[in-house]
């Protein structure tokens, strides 16, 4: 990013919102190639907030930004104000939760970019963080005890999945017993998590929720039998009696309560939409919840002894997000006045930020802004339009498709597929930098929500099984055709990008059907689904999208790996990785590139360094090289413009050093060494 554009953007962002609003505004240009698109800089520097936390006394919020450049902890005061950075390690920090007694903020931090976490406090009102843990295997999942003198958190330190609690000050670290990150209970008594224990769930049919006593003792599942069900997100009703759960029981991911002593499941609702996220009311009377309608995210309130379901939000785009769909960032919690909830809202047009709505009624009030000046006019961004068609097979699909502002069926775009992360993963209507610049330049970008994706149901879900990169591709590429059909979209200039799964899905895709295709960028995905079998954490992924294992299933691993069609494939290739990634490595880049290079194939290749997997967890720098090497790789293969892709690629890696996560041999030779079970 060139030092005068930033000097435009910080001297004259009024001017160039206006100039924006000319070349990109009501009047169509003539060609794509004129449009110059959103600002790069702008962009990657309009980060967004997805995890936070509010003050015991409800008049603090502590949330994670990459305001300052890197991902630190911030404060501001419920009321408004101007935030204070609190934290500015030389990692990321992240995942804050306030001591009962609102003295300290407990948090979890890496360096690199490794996703290797560690427990570390520091004071609310800011000073030095004090490390709690200090060990080679990763601590999450932090919950307070009632007295604000230990953290619990979930660890491997212990060779399972355990429960430990770290004493803040004495540093002595004690084993709760096996369980998995969950809540703890109002009163300190118990923990609630979840469990698989369905043998060999390949297609991924169970969870349940298990109860553990917080001074240790044996664990029970209080949704035993149920192997064929999801049963996830539990959370303690205030007065420690009951769960408010998310169960998948009746073919949706649908509301319920749980009592704890029995076990009795109660759903407040049973429809065809899903939820997601619940929450109790302080006094609990009330459990709020997202909803899914079409993959914009709505917060809802139903009584919790069971009654109507009441809409809170209004706005488009993704309110209090949701964790159980992967791209769908963002959270809600209760006020402790009982009055108001803390939501974060993010939308086409508009960046993650904090917001306060009263539940009785009235305007929701915006407490954080991130969103850079050069882009706060709304009219700069394209919402994206739902479309339902029918698949090759006669299956009902969707996905979400932005086009261009001005542009009319008969245009033939330029047009790229964009396709999700996770397994289960799906495109919401949030904020998206990548998507709004590629729409901004003139392209149609079409993001499939194909079979496999999470909100449309179990039975949509697990369609995908054992089919991943197979029938699902078949969804997204009958969309693009119905597109190009419509005269939306000039087929022969059509390009293809994703991370994690996303990026297997862009290897694939170009290897099902190379001659679609002018080019592909790949975000951290696989090219050798084999040696992706053997990284410990890939295991589950591979059983359920591709199914089984290399030696049990041999011409599915073949047919959706890149590396052994390299001979039939001509598709130039972009492969964006990150330094500390543990799921996708660089192995898998060289995999392709030695492919690549005896059969002459168009490939190169950038390492962010010290970011871990998923750009929506990079800083601004990487974000912002990461656009501008897209842009110039799309426009060069689809285009036809002129850009020295490759000699960017060599400037944007100078000084990056090749590593592998620092966990993954340290983990083998460790668990590898231990009887089964061991602790």
């Amino acid at each position: 990013m060139s030092g005068k554009t930033v000097m435009i953007f910080a001297g004259a962002a009024a001017v160039l919102v206006a100039a924006l609003v000319v070349f990109y505004g009501p009047t169509r240009a003539t060609s794509p190639q004129l449009r110059p698109g959103l600002p790069i800089d702008a962009l990657a520097e309009t980060v967004w907030i997805e995890e936070f936390d509010i003050s015991p006394d409800g008049g603090l919020l502590v949330f994670k930004s990459a305001a300052g450049g890197s991902y630190d902890l911030w404060t501001v005061p419920t009321a408004g104000g101007a935030p204070t950075r609190i934290t500015g390690m030389a990692g990321r920090e992240m995942a804050p939760r306030f001591s009962p007694d609102g003295r300290w903020i407990a948090f979890e931090a890496d360096f690199g970019g490794t996703d290797v976490r560690d427990i570390y406090v520091v004071p609310s009102g800011g000073g030095e963080p004090t490390r709690l843990t200090d060990h080679p295997l990763s601590d999450a999942g932090i919950s307070w005890a009632p007295d604000s003198r230990r953290v619990y958190f979930n660890t491997s330190m212990f060779w399972d999945n355990s429960v430990a609690a770290v004493d803040i000050e004495t540093g002595e670290i004690e084993r709760v017993g096996p369980g998995g990150s969950g809540q703890l209970s109002a009163d300190g008594a118990m923990f609630a998590f979840t469990r698989n224990t369905r043998p060999q769930d390949d297609a991924q049919s169970n969870q349940d929720i298990w109860i553990m006593p917080a001074a240790g003792g044996d664990a029970r599942a209080l949704t035993p039998g149920t192997f064929d069900w999801r049963d996830t997100e539990p959370r303690w009703s205030p007065d420690g009696t009951r769960l408010a759960f998310v169960s998948d029981r009746n073919g949706f991911n649908n509301l319920g309560v749980l009592d704890a002593a029995t076990g009795e499941a109660t759903m407040l609702l049973t429809e065809d939409v899903e939820h997601s996220e619940p929450r109790w009311s302080p006094d609990g009377r009330w459990i709020s919840f997202t909803r899914n309608l079409d993959y914009e995210y709505h917060i809802f309130r139903i009584p919790a002894a069971g009654g109507e379901p009441e809409q809170l939000t209004r706005a488009t785009g993704v309110n209090g997000g949701s964790r159980a769909t992967g791209q769908t960032r963002g959270g809600h919690l209760w006020h402790p006045d009982g009055e108001h909830i803390v939501y974060t809202h993010s939308g086409p047009s508009r960046t993650g930020d904090l917001w306060i709505l009263p539940v009785e009624g009235g305007e929701p009030r915006r407490i954080t802004d991130h969103q850079h000046p050069a882009l706060g006019d709304p009219e700069l961004f394209v919402e994206p339009e739902f479309i339902e068609y029918t698949s090759f097979d006669g299956l009902e699909v969707a996905g979400l498709v932005y086009k261009p502002k001005g542009a009319s069926a008969g245009d033939r775009l330029p047009a790229l597929f964009f396709f999700r992360a996770n397994s289960n993963g799906q495109h919401p209507k949030q904020w998206h930098p990548y998507i709004q610049y590629f729409v901004s330049r003139g392209y149609l970008v079409f993001a499939p929500n194909f079979r496999g994706s999470t909100g449309r149901g179990k039975a949509y879900r697990q369609a995908v099984h054992t089919h991943g990169g197979d029938h699902d591709l078949r969804d997204a590429f009958a969309g693009m055709d119905l597109l190009a059909g419509q005269g939306w979209v000039d087929p022969e200039r059509v390009g293809a990008f994703g991370g994690s799964t996303g990026g297997f899905y862009t290897t694939t895709a170009v290897t099902k059907d190379p001659g679609r295709f002018r080019a592909g960028i790949v975000w951290y995905g696989s090219t050798d689904l084999v040696t992706l079998s053997t990284y410990g954490s890939m295991e589950g992924w591979n059983r359920f999208l591709i199914g089984r294992t290399p030696m049990e299933n041999p011409r599915n691993y073949y047919e959706r790996s890149i590396i052994y069609h390299a001979d039939e494939i001509d598709v130039p290739l972009l492969f964006l990785y990150a330094q500390g990634d543990g799921a996708a490595r660089f192995q898998q880049i060289e995999q392709y590139g030695i492919q690549a290079e005896i059969h002459g194939n168009w490939y190169d290749w950038v390492v962010y360094g010290g970011e871990p997997h998923g750009w929506y967890h990079w800083g601004p720098a990487s974000v912002g090289e990461s656009l501008e090497i897209m842009s110039a790789m799309f426009d060069t293969f689809i285009l036809g413009d002129e850009h020295d892709v490759h000699a960017m690629a060599r400037t944007q890696r100078e000084g990056i050093r090749i590593q592998r996560n620092p966990t993954i041999e340290l983990w083998n030779s460790l668990v590898n060494g231990q009887p089964p079970g061991g602790g």
